[in-house]
């Protein structure tokens, strides 16, 4: 037997007692302490845990640890839809003087998590949203008030109004307007079961001609 392997394996076993063994080291600090590189072969295929995936990291203090990899190897969930000369307003009201949006055209939805039935966001899991909604009218508005809004739907229905962006009108030529687009955004945290809808005021179903040729999209990505 090589000599190096030898004296390797009695220091091994002599440092089992200690129940801490070191390489390339007389001082371990661990229960295996490497002073050097590490080289794995072979690792079996181990089956996922049942509270989901594990990875080996390397902390601050040089220590191996495991944690949950399960927001790591998990794709973000990306949603964004268009609304070009289909984008409408429904007879849903949100809250006092709101319409719910709807968009005709999802462009990004891989995971299924936007209804267009409902037109609604259902928050497949816990985390952190950035939302975004942008609306583009064909002219200036002859609204007084003229808005769009972000709102979220609890598990228990209660909605809430998370953000908007509104003018009053102004004059021009004696005329009431206000400009011709209008963009919000916020970050949430949303549980799981949520819901993210669009909402537009200032604009009546019997004057829904206002919105033709308009422009409206939303974007919803996962930060963590």
């Amino acid at each position: 037997m090589n000599a190096k392997i030898l004296f390797l394996m009695l220091g091994i076993i002599s440092s089992a007692f200690k129940s801490q063994v070191g390489i390339n080291t007389k001082n371990p600090q661990a229960t295996l302490d490497v002073n050097g590189d590490v080289m794995i072969r072979k690792v079996d295929t181990l089956a996922t845990p049942e509270n989901g995936s594990r990875i080996l990291v390397l902390s601050n203090n040089n220590t191996i640890n495991q944690i949950d990899a399960d927001h790591l190897l998990t794709p973000k969930i990306i949603v964004k839809g268009l609304g070009g000369t289909g984008f409408s307003l429904l007879s849903i009201s949100l809250l006092n003087g709101w319409l719910q949006v709807s968009f005709p055209t999802l462009e990004i939805d891989d995971g299924n998590n936007y209804s267009l039935s409902q037109q609604e966001f259902i928050t497949p899991k816990t985390g952190i949203y950035n939302v975004y909604f942008f609306l583009e009218m064909a002219s200036l508005l002859s609204a007084s008030t003229t808005g769009i809004g972000i709102f979220k739907i609890g598990i228990s229905g209660n909605i809430t109004l998370l953000c908007e962006e509104s003018f009053a009108n102004i004059n021009v030529l004696g005329i009431g307007v206000s400009p011709p687009t209008r963009s919000t955004q916020t970050i949430v945290k949303l549980n799981k079961g949520d819901k993210i809808t669009f909402g537009m005021r200032g604009v009546v179903l019997s004057n829904i001609s206002l919105l033709a040729n308009s422009n409206a999209q939303f974007s919803i990505l996962q930060e963590r």
